[in-house]
């Protein structure tokens, strides 16, 4: 009996061991685990996504999606963007090593969270923006609105062009400078070139604000363009 018994407790114990070697072995060998940036090449990844998107902001992540522990063995690896641009998002990063002329890509995400301008209040078209309209918003880079401004700078002052409703995000091509000159209205043009500056009066023929290129006819029924200035004078440079 006790013979049966011992045998019966060795083979138990031969189990359990087998049973966890297989486990170690699983374990090992999991997605999970080789996705682990703890090899040169996702080191060197993240650090240089890290340094590529610094201008995103401060809270930026960087998720290495490629199993890059089961690549070809790589010494001093140098990644590199294969197209140019700040990465933002699922990007692909090229690396190059010094053992080998082969170059690795690996596969990672990058995001960032930044904030933006959005309207206060609702805001009818045609209204012009002062400080206390604008309020901020933050979120992933992945989902900030196209044109997004990130500076009050860049909106007070602007004309709305659509109406916003309250925590619509304010983009530039949505505003437009106050107009300083009107269609149909008396326009004082300014030529200038070296060594002369003359000056004509014509008829505006189109809405402009200070920057903005417009057109205008003379008296002779000649049409000449020039840029809208802060008095609301055309420039025309030769």
């Amino acid at each position: 009996m006790q013979r049966i018994v011992g045998k019966t407790i060795r083979a138990l114990n031969s189990t359990c061991l087998f049973s966890g070697f297989v486990g170690l072995l699983m374990l090992a060998t999991t997605p999970a685990a080789l996705a682990t940036p703890d090899d040169a090449i996702a080191q060197a990844t993240q650090r240089f996504l890290m340094s590529q998107a610094a201008s995103l902001g401060n809270d930026i992540g960087v998720e290495i999606l490629s199993e890059t522990a089961r690549f070809p063995e790589c010494h001093s690896p140098q990644p590199f963007l294969p197209r140019e641009g700040i990465p933002q998002g699922r990007v692909m990063v090229g690396v190059r090593c010094s053992n080998d002329e082969r170059v690795r890509y690996v596969q990672a995400r990058v995001s960032a969270s930044v904030r933006f301008l959005v309207a206060a209040t609702a805001i009818q078209r045609g209204e012009r923006l002062t400080a206390d309209m604008l309020d901020w918003e933050r979120a992933d880079i992945s989902r900030r609105p196209r044109n997004a401004l990130d500076d009050p700078r860049q909106a007070v002052g602007k004309v709305v062009m659509q109406r916003l409703v309250k925590g619509m995000a304010l983009q530039s091509d949505r505003l437009r400078q106050p107009y300083l000159v009107h269609r149909g209205d008396p326009v004082t043009l300014i030529a200038k070139g070296e060594g002369f500056s003359v000056t004509r009066e014509g008829e505006a023929l189109n809405n402009g604000g200070k920057g903005d290129s417009i057109r205008a006819r003379m008296p002779d029924g000649k049409v000449l363009q020039g840029q809208v200035d802060a008095r609301g004078r055309l420039t025309i440079g030769y």
